[in-house]
């Protein structure tokens, strides 16, 4: 803002000039003077080439030939601005009277290249003037507000212009075929803009309404801004300050062009999916910006289907942006983050028994972008096939590391509690925390692992780390440990009471089920294997031991369950059952060879019995015992010893 108004004040000395240059100073003279004068107000030289021309009818005016302003001594980038020709005319007898009254300012064909460096300082600034009646340097505000004349503006315009701003990071952001036209009737009063332009190939227009120019240079004033890029619209009404570094007022914006938005700024457009603003967006609220800090207040966030409320602040003084606030919603469907189909099963290799963990690298970069502190509650939440019931949750995002603290959370039926951990800080490491009550564990498993065998309401606990840059590599690196403990319910495609009365392991598949009354669990997980310290499972028509592991990253299990039939038909039959393979596809194998071993020691142990029952009656026979003597043992023992002591007496008579 300041460097235009030392233009114009430029401008309007070319037109003062004007006049003595019909009578007395020549062109060349008319142009070193302004030079001369431009350089001791701003500290940087401007160049004039060719002849000014002046004229007097039908106004005061002069026209140069090229015009360039050098930029800042940090900068190799060529001049700050240059245009190919520049007009300005005055009302000769305000001028006269002591008033800048500027009829026309025509600038043609302008190069304006617009840069920050490291220390984010902008080219545009200009650090040296000359304060008034001195040679000594002063400040650019304090010369600014002591030198800067009243002055009115009947019609300013730029045509064919071209503008481009580079950041320290090197972003370009260029704007071509700029269109301008700028009014200000009355130095205090009311100033107008409207632009057009083409930013990287796309449409760009503004309309800057502003309600006091005096004072926006002294500080700030009304304004109204109208900014379209492509299908795109910004709206704000509200106060600017000089520079545009202070803003408190109202917007409302249409954000549905994303592609246009950031091919504006040379920069791939993001995939946003369906519910997270794929076809609209749109956001309304109170903002604020002071330089350091930016904030949205009393907003509404439509991101297609989805509608949210809060407000946010974003601190811009630190390392990274800082983006702290509250969120809320009513019922969110976000059922495009539900997943898509599952990979085709591999034919061989536990590695790949299942359907397969993705492969393809997992990209956190975005996590380094900026820290956070953001609660967010939803009355519901739609993930696909999940919904979700009244959820509450904290993420606090801090250098790459996001942890998401769940305080309320209704999912499955039941209710979930704990936090989730993703950690970007070189690679990617992930960890949770949770504890599980009443979960539908049929949906959970089917959801989570794919798999949709078990139906039962039960208590999870778990506690698991993972470190990879994919899926594959997260779930084959998973350590933990966890619990599970199930009501009643049932283990569907397998009859194990069938299989077990009829030692035939067919009884599995649709149709086949096991019905249980418990069951409970500890597990251990080590590199991506669940391994079962115990394992329990109480039923009507048996109970069950058990152990093995399942194999998290290879999508398969290796499992050994030992039944005991508790009918009395069944006479307590015990086979235990092996369960392997891909969890997708199980097999299932009795060890009829370890019943056979059962078998065989029941049948040892009963011979024995029988063979010491044998003996005990042939020796009650033959010691003369009756029913009536005490236990045959016993009896035995001392028929024993009173033969003993018979035969020694004989010995001694």
């Amino acid at each position: 803002m300041r460097w235009i108004m030392r233009l114009v004040g430029v401008l309007v000395l070319l037109a003062f000039f004007a006049i003595a240059a019909f009578f007395l100073i020549p062109s060349d003279r008319i142009a070193a003077v302004v030079e001369d004068r431009f350089e001791a107000a701003t500290g940087r030289a401007l160049t004039i080439e060719g002849d000014v021309r002046p004229s007097l009818w039908p106004s005061l005016g002069v026209r140069t030939g090229a015009v360039t302003i050098a930029n800042a001594e940090w900068s190799d980038r060529g001049p700050l601005l240059a245009a190919e020709d520049i007009a300005v005319s005055v009302d000769l007898g305000a001028l006269i009277g002591g008033d800048i009254e500027v009829n026309s300012v025509e600038i043609i064909a302008p190069v304006i290249d617009l840069e920050t460096n490291a220390e984010g300082q902008g080219n545009w600034v200009f650090e040296m003037v000359e304060a008034a009646g001195t040679a000594e340097a002063a400040p650019a505000d304090t010369a600014e507000e002591a030198a800067a004349p009243a002055f009115s503006l009947a019609q300013a315009t730029i045509s064919d212009g071209r503008l481009s701003f580079r950041d320290a990071a090197g972003a370009v952001t260029e704007l071509s075929g700029i269109e301008a036209e700028v009014s200000l009737p009355a130095f205090d009063g009311p100033a107008d803009i409207a632009l057009k332009a083409t930013a990287n190939g796309q449409p760009v227009s503004a309309e800057i309404w502003i309600a006091a120019f005096a004072p926006l240079l002294e500080g700030a004033s009304a304004a109204e801004i109208a900014l379209a890029v492509g299908g795109s619209s910004i709206g704000y009404s509200g106060q600017v300050g000089a520079d545009f570094t202070r803003i408190a007022g109202k917007v409302d914006a249409d954000l549905s062009d994303m592609p246009a938005l950031f091919a504006a700024i040379g920069q791939p457009a993001p995939a946003l999916p369906e519910g997270l603003g794929q076809n609209a967006i749109a956001v309304t609220g109170d903002v604020a910006y002071s330089g350091t800090q930016a904030s949205i207040s009393g907003a509404t966030f439509v991101l297609d289907q989805n509608r949210l409320t809060g407000d946010l602040t974003v601190a811009l003084d630190g390392p990274r942006p800082k983006i702290t606030g509250q969120i809320a919603a009513g019922a969110l469907d976000l059922s495009a983050l539900g997943g898509g189909e599952a990979e085709a099963p591999a034919t061989d290799g536990d590695a790949a028994a299942g359907g397969g963990w993705s492969t393809d690298p997992i990209d956190v970069s975005g996590l380094g972008a900026a820290d956070a502190e953001i609660g967010l509650s939803a009355t519901s939440i739609a993930l696909g096939t999940s919904q979700l019931g009244a959820t509450r949750i904290f993420a606090t995002l801090d250098n790459s590391r996001l942890v998401t603290r769940i305080d309320e959370l209704n999912a499955y039926d039941g209710q979930v509690a704990g936090q989730i951990v993703l950690n970007g800080r070189g690679g990617l490491s992930a960890s949770a925390d949770l504890a599980g009550s009443a979960i539908a564990i049929a949906r959970l498993f089917s959801e989570l692992l794919d798999f949709d065998r078990l139906i039962a309401l039960g208590d999870m606990e778990i506690e698991v780390l993972g470190v990879g840059n994919s899926m594959n590599a997260l779930m084959n690196s998973l350590d933990g440990q966890g619990r599970i403990s199930l009501g009643t319910g049932e283990l569907r495609g397998l009859d194990l009471v069938g299989m077990l009365r009829n030692l035939d392991t067919s009884f599995v598949g649709a149709g086949a089920s096991t019905i249980f009354n418990s069951i409970g669990a500890t597990f251990r997980i080590v590199d991506g294997v669940v391994i079962y310290d115990t394992l329990d499972v109480d039923a009507p028509l048996f109970t069950a031991t058990g152990g093995g592991s399942v194999n998290l990253g290879g999508q398969s299990l290796d499992m050994r369950i030992v039944p005991r039939l508790l009918s009395q038909e069944d006479d307590g039959l015990s086979i235990p059952l092996r369960i392997s393979g891909a969890w997708s596809a199980p097999r299932f194998q009795l060890d009829l060879e370890s019943l056979a071993r059962d078998r065989l020691d029941e049948e040892i142990e009963q011979a024995r019995d029988e063979l010491e029952e044998d003996l005990k009656q042939k020796a009650v026979e033959e010691l003369g015992l009756t029913d009536q003597s005490p236990d045959p043992e016993e009896a035995i023992k001392d028929k024993v010893e009173e033969e003993l002591k018979r035969g020694l007496r004989s010995l001694f008579d």
